[in-house]
């Protein structure tokens, strides 16, 4: 893990909101201990949510390697008896990627209007299934870094610049990274001069009354499968757990990042994933990549 001392978005001032635990699954998949204490933290600038110190890119591999697989759904419900195999595949089921791109489609007709959109990059976007039906006759191309096989129509790429993308597409990427102004630059260096980026996270409450609801319903949960880590939950920090989101973002704090990438903001904003009066769902940013003088 790197302690940083600044935001790692806009460089701002940060404080420390909270004392956060590690979630166990984590904390024995990537490090193979029992959980640990780290600090939640905001930027006194851009308003960007963190826990410090932040995961490398070794921590991440190891975190996310065989991603839902059967390995990985076992090894999380072992600590977590909610993740079950039906929750595990909801994740990735044609409903919920039709959900997704019920949200997507009309942000995508009100600002792509008049460009000539012809060549498209999900740019994490494992199967690259939710570029599907969203963009006309336009060729679909992914990077991921994880190999995982494209969806029918997706053609895979191992460099993301190669396919001279109109557009690239990062979604629900950015809230799990530890630098997110490396991937995002990243991004950015793979669009041609005037070419689009697109970028979506959840909005989430970290110190929010239900997520705090939440850890306190499924603490009694993992004690019961492992009564060992009672002395590891039962403390205050766990109700600021880290768990997979490493980061939460706002409006502002995503367009900062944008902006701080290279991208000149042509439109951002905010759905909710459900028709409730929460202030939690999905920000989004369009950005156009600077031309170089």
């Amino acid at each position: 893990m790197t302690e940083v001392s600044n935001c790692v978005i806009c460089d701002g001032r940060i404080r420390t909101l909270k004392r956060a635990l590690i979630a166990p699954f984590i904390a024995l998949r990537i490090w193979d201990r029992h959980p640990f204490c780290i600090d939640l933290v905001k930027c006194e600038s851009c308003g960007f949510i963190f826990y410090n110190p932040r995961l490398d890119d070794a921590e991440l591999q190891r975190l996310y390697s065989g991603y839902r697989s059967d390995e990985y759904r076992k090894m999380r419900r072992a600590s977590e008896p909610w993740y079950t195999s039906k929750f595990n595949a909801d994740l990735a089921s044609p409903a919920h990627y039709e959900s997704r791109r019920a949200k997507l489609a009309p942000i995508f007709r009100q600002h792509l209007r008049g460009r000539n959109i012809t060549r498209v990059l999900d740019h994490g976007g494992d199967h690259g299934d939710l570029m599907l039906g969203l963009f006309g006759n336009a060729e679909l191309f992914l990077y991921d870094i994880s190999g995982a096989a494209p969806a029918p129509g997706v053609t895979p790429t191992s460099d993301p610049a190669s396919c001279h993308p109109d557009l690239i597409i990062n979604s629900n990427v950015l809230e799990h990274v530890g630098f997110p102004k490396l991937l995002v630059s990243q991004i950015f260096e793979a669009a041609p001069a005037g070419g689009l980026v697109f970028v979506e996270t959840p909005c989430e409450n970290a110190l929010g009354f239900n997520r705090i609801l939440r850890r306190i319903a499924q603490t009694p949960l993992m004690i019961a499968v492992k009564p060992r880590l009672a002395t590891h939950l039962l403390r205050p920090a766990t109700l600021y757990m880290m768990h997979e989101h490493v980061n939460y973002y706002t409006e502002q704090s995503l367009t900062t990042l944008m902006r701080n990438c290279g991208g000149n903001i042509i439109a951002s904003g905010f759905y909710p994933l459900v028709a409730t009066a929460s202030n939690e769902g999905v920000v989004w940013c369009l950005g156009e990549k600077e031309a170089r003088n």
